[in-house]
């Protein structure tokens, strides 16, 4: 019996080490949080037809509007998106679009990776609806799954293209369940002496 109360202590400061290390907003990346659209000079399609269409590629896209850990970046900054294959939905794209903010060497950078993508065309509004699931990914913060859509639209000869990332941003705990648990065992700690005493 004494050696298990004497053992208690060694636990209990491996255990406070533990909470004081996880509690620290450094020891974790943070989720990302926010969505981030995309605009664009210009869409080229593959076929003159949308309804018909299996591909497109997108010319100069920008960002445009940002919530979220996307808030600082500046408006019109260019942007690498990947065109894909909607028609069957490609698997994935990855990634599906990129970019870099901030002096070479200290840069940045925000991504996202299409890890799944469902398609549809609407005939009456004569646009295909495409989307799906994936990863975001900002330097500095831990890789938070998304949601990803594109309206690809077809009125004579102008295109609307829109593109949007939304997380759900997990509920973090800030290490106060370790610190809490910390604190028991400093508290049997503290009891296991006073009944050796």
């Amino acid at each position: 019996m004494k050696r298990k109360i004497k053992t208690i202590p060694i636990v209990v400061g491996a255990t406070a080490f533990c909470a004081v290390i996880l509690a620290t907003p450094g020891a974790r990346a943070n989720p990302i949080t926010g969505s981030i659209g995309f605009g664009a000079s210009g869409v080229t399609i593959n076929s003159v037809n949308l309804s018909s269409a299996t591909s497109f590629e997108v010319a100069s896209p920008i960002t445009e509007v940002e919530t979220g850990t996307y808030a600082a970046i500046p408006i019109f900054t260019p942007v690498t998106f990947n065109g894909f294959v909607f028609n069957p939905p490609a698997p994935s794209v990855i990634p599906l679009w990129t970019f870099d903010v901030g002096p070479v060497g200290d840069q940045i950078v925000y991504s996202f990776d299409a890890t799944s993508v469902t398609s549809s065309f609407n005939a009456v509004l004569n646009e295909w609806d495409i989307g799906g699931s994936g990863m975001a990914m900002v330097t500095g913060y831990s890789d938070t799954p998304g949601t990803w859509n594109v309206n690809l639209s077809q009125s004579g000869a102008s295109f609307v293209f829109d593109s949007s990332e939304a997380t759900t941003p997990a509920v973090k705990d800030g290490g106060s369940t370790i610190a809490i648990l910390g604190s028991v065992f400093i508290g049997l700690g503290a009891f296991g002496r006073k009944l050796r005493c």
